[in-house]
């Protein structure tokens, strides 16, 4: 199969944040179960909160450009490092 008809994974937006997926960020684009672990925790780092400025639940399948408070991801948006 050729892969430039493969659907494209759809980009997550830079603001979601996790806890429970080391070491993986949301703020690309990504498949359906990439980096994805049942008993992680996602918020918003827009809110604080599991719920996005647009007062709708944030998930990485759900945190994409079809929403209003979406943020493209930047090739600086890395996260600082805690000391």
């Amino acid at each position: 199969m050729d892969s430039s008809s493969e659907p494209k994974p759809p980009t997550v937006c830079r603001r979601l944040r996790s806890k429970g997926t080391p070491g993986y960020r949301y703020d690309s684009a990504v498949d359906w179960d990439t980096g994805y672990v049942s008993t992680a925790t996602f918020w918003c780092a827009a809110t604080g909160e599991s719920v996005g400025p647009d007062d709708d639940l944030v998930h990485p399948h759900s945190c994409g450009g079809a929403r209003a408070c979406f943020r493209e991801p930047t090739e600086d948006s890395e996260p600082p490092l805690l000391e």
